[in-house]
């Protein structure tokens, strides 16, 4: 394993900058947790955030509760928290490098005087006034001082720097008790430590502790951890996505219910007032023509009753007479009429009923719908990631070779293993089972498919020549329609942080989860298939060219490769160990990269057909590649 050079301070300057204040560190203390603050920095954090806990507070780098010594106070616990000494010479020797030194004992009476050397054992600059003392003096007499000019060409002054012991601040650490595995100086030894076996020097301790087993794989082991937690990262980073996209899609949803409802309410509404407009054009007729023929029967009295009058008044007897017998006739005929309409004439109202469902739903309804959590358990995720295929060295192994009489333009290998391909030659995309030999189900699309990759667990979409990307779903392995993009994609797309990469003749279109144009990426070649590379490029194909293009997501260049046993390519992927993989149609293979771009190898070779598209699985122990009527399965063990 490459181990830093004694002369590599880089690494050692990231060090000493207190991740408080952002400055190098003055009187560096440090918390269990070995994470180091300024004793200042430390002491105003504490004193501002102890309140709000409760007898301790969180360390402000990697928040692990660290609870409150009970023996002192708030003010003075900055202060009682050991000092970080290798931090003390690490800063030391940076300075001394970076300018003069000056007499650290000076200082200590407020005096300045430039250093002339280095005391090893007291980790201290001394001026030569300072050094003559230090050398006379009884307890210092055989520390080891070098020319401080030689101070920082070497890790000596820090791996030979004595520390002082906290509970006899006079005295250095000089001993290591193992049976309590503590730390001591001779005072602590006798006061301590005499009736204990296993005492010895802290330099044997040390060197016996650098040899052990554990020590040796400490940076294995924390790598391990590493690669774990950052296996945990990319999870949250996906959930971070999912939520995005599960957040726009209820609200979608949710606009399309009330949509719907809406819709059907005023339908129900439309017709309920057409009824009413029917029954007022049949009933308003037959009262209207009721109210005039009563209306006229009063004005025959009115006029009857002013032939009476006259008659009665100016008529001759012959005429009177003949008067009266026609007016009793009449009056006998309105007294028939108004019998008649007194038995008949009923009361018309028109009233509306509404559905008792309706009038239930304010009672029955409270609320639109449910928003649910969904927690699915990722229980043996790190498991899995050890179990991950060593992609840069596997040897393929056919394991089936199904022919399903289609062009397969595009595939995707899901986390159960049943395979998505794009079915070219019928304007389809199929699921099918992990064998491709039988179609579980099937969605018919507009034209041509191309380029299918899943963006979630359940989501995902097609490339559709002439129409744009297909949105669809996989809910009981049935694929469903959500949405399309309308736009003028050739071939392939990839998504990326929420966002789509759309390949469109000489251009890469992006659009957002909503499904607007963001911007547009200028390239030079028509781009064919496309895969990310990594969270600050992608890769893409000339379909039918001898190249592959890789680009920022603004769009420069970052390398391009071409191969003379590389033709027609084609579709392009990336697995989980960032190898990239080119399809060659007509030179009948598949080229593998490292992530600069460096041919690997040609991990499929002499093909029975020319690929159009190959996938893996989320371990990458399955590759599986389509062609012409064909998809070809492997091993990847």
């Amino acid at each position: 394993m490459a181990m830093a050079s004694s002369t590599d301070y880089s690494a050692k300057l990231d060090l000493t900058t207190c991740s408080i204040c952002l400055e190098t560190f003055k009187t560096p203390k440090y918390f269990p947790c070995l994470h180091s603050f300024c004793e200042g920095c430390i002491k105003t954090y504490i004193t501002t955030t102890f309140v709000q806990t409760k007898g301790g507070v969180n360390c402000p780098v990697c928040r692990m509760y660290v609870p409150k010594p009970e023996d002192i106070g708030i003010e003075e616990w900055s202060s009682k928290l050991p000092t970080n000494h290798i931090l003390v010479s690490l800063i030391d020797m940076n300075e001394s490098k970076s300018g003069e030194k000056l007499c650290m004992a000076c200082a200590r009476e407020n005096e300045t005087e430039s250093a002339s050397s280095w005391c090893i054992n007291c980790a201290e600059a001394l001026c030569k006034s300072c050094e003559r003392y230090h050398r006379r003096h009884k307890s210092s007499t055989n520390h080891k001082l070098i020319d401080i000019e030689n101070y920082g060409t070497t890790e000596l002054p820090l791996q030979q720097a004595e520390i002082p012991c906290t509970e006899h601040p006079d005295e250095k650490l000089k001993a290591y008790c193992s049976d309590h595995s503590a730390i001591c100086c001779m005072t602590c030894v006798m006061l301590k430590h005499r009736k204990c076996d296993n005492v010895g020097s802290i330099q044997d301790a040390a060197e016996e502790m650098k040899k052990s087993r554990e020590v040796e794989s400490f940076p294995d082991a924390l790598n391990k951890i590493t690669n774990s937690l950052v296996t945990m990262v990319h999870y949250t980073a996906e959930n971070l996505q999912n939520l995005d996209k599960d957040i726009e899609k209820m609200k979608i949803d949710v606009d399309i219910l009330f949509t719907k409802l809406s819709d059907h309410l005023s339908k129900l509404k439309s017709d309920i007032m057409s009824e009413i407009s029917k029954i007022e054009k049949e009933i308003r007729p037959e009262i209207e023509d009721k109210h005039d023929e009563i209306k006229c029967k009063i004005s025959t009295i009115e006029n009857d009753l002013a032939l009476f009058q006259t008659n009665m008044k100016y008529a001759p007897p012959a005429q009177f007479i003949q008067a009266m017998e026609k007016l009793m006739e009449q009056r006998s005929i309105l007294e028939q009429f108004v019998n008649e309409e007194d038995r008949q004439l009923k009361e018309i109202r028109v009233t509306f009923d509404a559905n008792e469902k309706l009038l239930e739903i304010e009672k029955d309804i409270k609320v639109f719908g449910e928003v649910n959590i969904r927690r699915r358990s990722r229980t043996g995720m790190l498991r899995s990631t050890d179990r991950q295929v060593d992609m840069g060295s596997v040897v393929p192994t056919l394991s089936s070779e199904v022919n399903i009489q289609c062009d397969v333009t595009g595939i995707a290998v899901l986390e159960n293993d049943l395979v998505l391909l794009s079915n070219y030659s019928n304007n389809a995309i199929e699921l099918r089972d992990h064998q491709c030999s039988s179609v579980l189900s099937s969605l018919s699309l507009p034209g041509y498919t191309w380029g299918i990759k899943m963006t979630s667990d359940t989501e995902g979409a097609v490339a559709v020549s002439a129409h744009g990307l297909i949105i669809f779903n996989i809910q009981n392995n049935q694929i469903t329609k959500i949405k399309e993009i309308s736009t003028n994609v050739n071939c392939d797309f990839v998504y990326h942080q929420g966002k789509y990469y759309i390949g469109c003749n000489k251009n890469i279109a992006v659009y957002d989860s909503n499904h607007h144009k963001v911007r547009d990426i200028s390239v030079d070649n028509d781009v064919g298939g496309m895969a990310v590379r990594d969270d600050t490029s992608l890769c893409y194909t000339v379909w039918g060219d001898r190249e592959l293009y890789c680009i920022t997501m603004d769009g420069t260049p970052v390398f391009t490769y071409t191969h003379d046993k590389l033709h027609y390519t084609s579709g392009v992927t990336v697995d989980h160990a960032a190898y990239i993989y080119i399809c060659g149609w007509s030179s009948r293979n598949v080229h593998q990269l490292s992530h600069d771009g460096k041919l690997q190898r040609i991990v499929f070779d002499n093909l029975s057909l020319g690929p159009y598209c190959v996938s893996f699985n989320k371990l990458g122990d399955k590759a599986v590649i389509g062609c012409y009527n064909r998809v070809l399965s492997y091993d990847m063990k």
